[in-house]
């Protein structure tokens, strides 16, 4: 008797690049690149001064995108701290984006101008960090295309079914006679694949999506390139050894028995094994046709090429054969033909024509989509989408192993470079800590000169206006006597043809003693700070020569 059900450990290791898109975008007013790194950021989390929020209202009111660009790029150090997501990007890429980010690239007849808008579309992605992970759905998938190419055995599609030729109609009708009914009929409705998960974080990088045609067509001496723009697209790097991992449960369906709930009983997979071999049988075909395609066109980068071959011909290619291991692709620019059936007239893939004028559908592609470090780049190409998965693996396999080792050889160590992003982080932290730290400080002092000044301005009034004078002379006394301290200044003569607080002294000592006006308290009062607070501002100073020219002995009422 069958256990109800049956749960499998898989690793999935990417033998090519991967996209499976998200439906987000890297926009540059949410990124920023620097030395091949992007920095994937909130922008709402920087803090601006006025001068930098002026800026960017300025190119927000006037709806200036490319405005908008330059401004984040000019402001990249302060974007840059708040970044949660580090990818490296493709060398292409980098220089791309240094060459024309806020810039217009051309100038169309009606003086609109062309600018890129530098759109990198993202990895489907989970955590803080924004790990990339494979969705479970896409691996199942591409087990149900498998799955039902070889319930079809290349048959052709039947008289009923090529009548029904309204978009997806077909398909949905060729499928309905393979699983003998509909989605509750279907023998892989109940089995559950859970998204593959990264134990660390996975290598990734952005790289461009180039569309290359599959036979080469010269037009006027020059080789014919297909229309389409180079996409930007985050996807996961091939050679991570085991990097994600699932599970899948296969639930036995033995005792139902409902022809019209449950699948047919011919068609009831018990174990992983038929579905392994036909997804192998496959994909082992579809690599095959591709990599021979994309060697006649002199596209496929060839050390990779063969590198896979071997892999294949090796340990895991015995293992695949054993039903131990899948061959599988994922994701997009995994090429329509690696998402319909086998047999004439089963394949409905939709071409677009020129401009105006309807698709058309046809059983294969004219062109191909392939993982290139610059958009121009025609030779050393990868295709998108290639990765095995291991079935309840018993020890590791050196083979593959190996092969991850060299693959990954030159690429950034992401601990280190997220360690010194960290580390730069917290340096620029400590920076607008301190800086934060003197400005409440320089606030502070100025907060308690002014309450020092407005205390001294209230003594002041307190004051007769004689004291009043005398009390503004020591004040400027001990100002100068501060600077000459912090040595900004020197201490300032006693010559008598020249302006400075001696002479200040010297006047006010006489209108004292000439003044009917003042009190003997006050002259007292006079003499004491001129004795105290000119020796430290005026030089030279005698003593005794200066007692006497400024009648200290007088001031006191002694003479």
């Amino acid at each position: 008797m069958n256990a109800f059900l049956t749960t499998h450990r898989l690793h999935l290791t990417p033998l090519s690049p991967i996209h499976i898109g998200c439906g987000e975008d890297f926009e540059p007013t949410n990124y920023v690149i620097e030395d091949g790194v992007l920095y994937g950021f909130d922008p709402s989390r920087a803090t601006l001064t006025d001068v930098q929020r002026g800026k960017l209202l300025d190119a927000a009111n006037r709806a200036s995108l490319l405005g908008l660009q330059r401004f984040f790029r000019d402001h990249a150090a302060v974007f840059k701290p708040h970044a949660q997501v580090l990818i490296p990007v493709s060398q292409g890429v980098a220089g791309k984006y240094e060459q024309d980010i806020g810039r217009a690239v051309n100038q169309e007849g009606n003086g609109n101008q062309v600018f890129n808008r530098f759109v990198i579309e993202r990895a489907s992605h989970s955590g803080p960090q924004a790990w990339p992970y494979v969705p479970g759905s896409s691996l199942k998938g591409c087990l149900r295309t498998a799955f039902l190419d070889k319930l079809n055995q290349g048959q052709p599609v039947t008289r009923a079914e090529e009548l029904d030729r309204r978009g997806n109609a077909k398909a949905d009708a060729v499928e309905r006679r393979l699983l003998q009914g509909d989605f509750a009929t279907s023998p892989l409705r109940l089995l559950k694949v859970a998204d593959f998960m990264p134990s660390h974080e996975p290598q990734r990088r952005v790289l461009y999506a180039v569309n290359r045609k599959k036979k080469l067509v010269i037009k006027d001496g020059r080789e014919v390139q297909p229309k389409g723009i180079a996409a930007r697209k985050e996807s996961i790097l091939p050679g991570q050894y085991r990097a994600f991992s699932a599970e899948v449960v296969l639930p036995s369906l033995d005792p139902h028995t409902d022809h019209k709930l449950t699948p047919a009983g011919e068609l009831r997979p018990h174990t992983l094994t038929p579905i392994v071999h036909a997804t192998n049988r496959y994909h082992l075909a579809r690599l095959r046709q591709e990599l021979e395609l994309l060697a006649s066109r002199g596209l496929v980068n060839p050390a990779w090429q063969r590198s896979v071959e071997q892999l294949l011909a090796g340990e895991l290619g015995r293992r695949i054969q054993a039903g131990q291991a899948m061959l599988v692709r994922l994701g997009r620019y995994g090429g329509a033909e690696s998402k319909t059936l086998s047999g004439a007239g089963v394949a409905q893939i939709k071409i677009m024509q020129g401009k105006g004028m309807p698709p058309v559908f046809m059983d294969s592609t004219k062109t191909v989509w392939l993982a290139a470090e610059h958009e121009t780049d025609q030779k050393h190409l990868l295709p998108f989408g290639w990765a095995v998965v291991e079935i309840d693996p018993e020890g590791d396999l050196p083979e593959l192993q190996a092969w991850c080792q060299q693959q990954a050889q030159g690429r950034p160590d992401m601990a280190q470079l997220r360690a010194s992003f960290e580390a730069e982080k917290a340096a620029a932290a400590q920076r607008k800590a301190e800086q934060e730290a003197q400005a409440a400080a320089r606030a502070a002092q100025a907060a308690a000169e002014q309450a020092a000044a407005e205390e001294r301005a209230r003594a002041l009034q307190a004051l007769s206006p004689n004291l009043q004078a005398v009390e503004t002379l020591r004040h400027q006394c001990e100002e100068l006597l501060q600077k000459i301290t912090g040595g900004n200044f020197r201490k300032q003569p006693p010559d008598a043809g020249r302006s400075g607080l001696y002479q200040d002294a010297s006047r006010l000592a006489k209108t004292a003693l000439e003044s009917a006006d003042w009190t003997a308290p006050e002259k007292a009062a006079l003499a004491d700070t001129l004795e105290q607070y000119l020796p430290q501002v005026i030089s030279p100073w005698d003593p005794k020569e200066q007692r006497k020219k400024l009648r200290f002995a007088a001031l006191r009422g002694q003479s």
